[in-house]
């Protein structure tokens, strides 16, 4: 077996420390270490030490190590996988769904008010469910819109009910024709008052026509109310008052001559116009 250049230099030193000792002498040292410099095998370097004793903690061949094995890795214990239960898929725009069909449900109730409310809770919960997420404040929408559907609806119920009964009450009313009246034969100049009035101020009227004797006394249209022609006149013939309402509202037509009441008219349809007349 070959040596390398480490083993040469060992064997040098094996050799200086015997003669340090005194077993080689200046020649012996010189010709084994020039052999130890060129030896080729371990043959050669045993070869030159043969005849010397060992050197305790000098050995010429490096001992042998006995090679560890590394220790195996440690086994890894894995836990058993964990089994969770399926989520379940959230059900965006449920509360504005429920809200919507609460709110239909609540539409026959108050005459259709509260399917506003239905409606605008239909086109928010669409909405909430292509954005594929709840509204913000999704429970504070719906108690405004609600609530204040509700608070309309309670305020225009009984507004409309009192509408149905002031109607009940005008078209119930007919339209009696005053008593004979009996004017000063001896007179020869009548006081005639021709008026238009509306149950609401500043209202107009679409519409106005006054007549008297055959000859027309006054006329307009957009006529603002309560409009009054007064008139002195020797004859009470074909004395007659027209008014045409808009906007829902509703007129009366009076004729008084002398103070009395001749004539009065109130509607009696839904037009809310007016009509009086009187002959005397």
């Amino acid at each position: 077996m070959r040596v390398s250049d480490a083993e040469r230099d060992r064997a040098c030193a094996v050799l200086r420390e015997h003669y340090a000792v005194g077993r080689l002498d200046d020649q012996e040292l010189s010709t084994r270490l020039a052999a130890a410099q060129t030896a080729v095998t371990w043959g050669d370097l045993n070869e030159l030490i043969r005849d010397l004793p060992p050197i305790p903690g000098m050995p010429l061949m490096p001992s042998a190590h006995s090679y560890t094995p590394p220790p195996p890795p440690p086994q890894v214990t894995y836990a058993p996988p964990v089994h969770y239960p399926p989520q379940q898929v959230r059900d965006v725009g449920r509360a504005y769904r429920t809200a919507a069909w609460v709110s239909f449900a609540l539409g026959f109730a108050s005459f259709g008010l509260m399917w506003i409310p239905a409606l605008v809770f239909a086109v928010l919960g669409s909405r909430a469910r292509e954005r594929g997420r709840e509204d913000r404040n999704t429970g504070k929408i719906i108690a405004v819109v609600t609530g204040a559907a509700l608070l309309f609806t309670l305020v225009a119920l009984p507004a409309a009910f009192d509408d149905d009964d002031d109607g009940d009450d005008w078209s119930s009313e007919s339209i009696e024709a005053p008593p004979p009246v009996e004017f000063d034969d001896e007179s020869d100049v009548h006081e005639v008052v021709m008026k238009v009035v509306a149950d609401r101020p500043d209202a107009t009227a679409a519409d106005l026509l006054m007549n008297a004797e055959g000859s027309e006394v006054a006329s307009g249209k957009g006529v603002v109310l309560p409009f009054v022609k007064e008139l002195d006149l020797a004859g009470l013939d074909d004395l007659n008052v027209e008014a045409e309402a808009v906007d829902g509202v509703r007129l009366t037509c009076q004729i008084t001559v002398d103070g009395v009441v001749v004539a009065e008219g109130r509607p009696d349809s839904g037009d809310g116009g007016c009509t009086a007349a009187y002959s005397g």
